[in-house]
């Protein structure tokens, strides 16, 4: 897999590792979000096609307008509180990243970006639409500069992850202590590593998974 390409010199390691995990950190924020959206959607239509939460952006045809406002409304209002807690996390985290480690960090600041911007577009309007069902609304046009943000911010951390010379085991052991961190900020009993590892293999093959629930 290419690990130990290209690694940094020692005395930029643990540094890098400090970024690395803030950055991972920002990611388990972004599944959170997402659980609890498209968990909101499941109950206004069903649940998402296997692997539709990796792969591709499940299409939810909402038809019910009181059911947007009891479950998809305040979902989003999570899910712009958790970005918001992204954003400042993140530019409390600046000095992490000196000149040479900057890529990684300019691109997840690019991706929380679109990420509010697009949850603030799907709140304003669904509350359009709740208050007028016969008003044509577009709350997709961000779907892919969305998609296409985080892709380049998960490029660049796993290239960071391999300057860094982190192996397959390390990098995994610190994602479970990032979620573990994250389902402790929101009240959640910790996963244990066979429970992590399982979730975490299973959702990236396109399976219906859940950090954030039990």
């Amino acid at each position: 897999m290419g690990w130990f390409s290209k690694q940094l010199p020692d005395s930029q390691k643990e540094g890098a590792l400090v970024l690395v995990r803030h950055l991972q950190e920002m990611l388990a924020y972004q599944q959170l979000a997402m659980e609890i959206y498209n968990d909101a959607c499941a109950a206004v239509v069903g649940d998402p096609p296997h692997g539709a939460e990796v792969w591709a952006r499940p299409t939810a045809a909402f038809s019910s307008p009181a059911l947007v406002s009891e479950y998809v409304i305040p979902a989003l209002e999570k899910k712009i509180e958790i970005f918001k807690l992204m954003e400042t996390k993140h530019k409390l985290a600046s000095a992490l990243a000196p000149t040479k480690l900057q890529l990684p960090y300019q691109e997840m600041t690019s991706a929380i970006r679109v990420m509010l911007d697009r949850a603030h577009l799907q709140y304003d309007g669904f509350t359009e639409w709740i208050q007028n069902p016969q008003t044509a609304i577009d709350v997709r046009r961000l779907d892919k500069p969305e998609l296409s943000a985080i892709d380049r911010a998960v490029m660049a951390l796993n290239d960071l992850v391999r300057k860094a010379g982190l192996t397959h085991d390390e990098w995994m052991d610190l994602n479970q202590e990032v979620f573990n961190s994250v389902r402790t900020s929101r009240g959640l009993v910790p996963l244990d590593r066979d429970v992590f590892r399982s979730r975490f293999f299973r959702g990236t093959s396109g399976e219906h998974v859940r950090f954030f629930g039990d």
